[in-house]
This record gives structure tokens, C-alpha cells and sequence, in this order.
């Protein structure tokens, strides 16, 4: 995988998992499953017990500043892929598990590095 473009999709283990009222496919406003989307152009994808993290858009810009780790984790990784692109999908089934977890001021360096968390 290692220089392919991997999408990284991480999703609830069910659809009434806590926070359902706020997760809506737009435009339809239908409810999705799905808690984040994020890209990786390396080799690093998530492992079973990593925590999705949580960024805060801030300013005129709406950039990322800041970031945490999130309340959910991963419980199950699966891969996907196809021989006639270099793309690959991972699906990553997520538990809600709260922790207590701070916002952390963010530099360049770090939001180029934390498309993966």
C-alpha cells in the first residue's frame, strides 16, 4: 500500500450508536453510520485499538488548530482493494468508549502527519 492512496473510512457498530441524532448524509439528511473519512498516502493505516481522532476548525479559514483523541475505538479493521486501480478502502468498525481527552494546539507538521490518528 505503501505511496497508494488509501480512503479510510471509520464507522459506528450500529446505527443507534451514541451520537446518531448528529451523523446525516447531506443532502438527503438520511442517517449514516459513518463517523469520519480520512486519506493516507502511506503505508501507516489504523490498528484494532486505535482512537479516532477528534480536530476543531477554527478562524476566518475554518483550519484545523486543534486535535484530541476521540471517543471512539477501533474494534475491527478490514481492507479492500482492487487490481485494476492502486487505491485501497479500509473500513474501520468503531465502539463508542468515552475518555476524558483535551484539545491540543496543532503545528503544520502535526496536521500534515494526523491523517491517520
Amino acid at each position: 500500500m505503501k505511496n497508494h492512496k488509501t480512503t479510510i473510512i471509520y464507522r459506528a457498530d450500529s446505527l443507534s450508536a451514541p451520537g446518531w441524532e448528529e451523523r446525516q448524509l447531506m443532502p438527503s439528511g438520511s442517517i449514516t453510520d459513518i463517523l469520519a473519512q480520512t486519506w493516507s498516502f502511506s503505508d501507516r493505516v489504523p490498528k484494532v485499538g486505535d482512537r479516532v481522532r477528534e480536530y476543531l476548525q477554527t478562524g476566518e479559514l475554518q483550519q484545523v488548530t486543534h486535535g484530541r483523541e476521540g471517543d471512539w475505538i477501533v474494534d475491527r479493521v478490514s481492507h479492500f482493494s482492487s487490481e485494476d486501480t492502486e487505491e485501497c478502502v479500509i473500513i474501520c468498525d468503531c465502539q463508542f468508549k468515552p475518555i476524558a481527552s483535551e484539545w491540543e494546539e496543532l503545528d503544520r507538521q502535526d496536521i500534515k502527519e494526523t491523517a491517520i490518528a
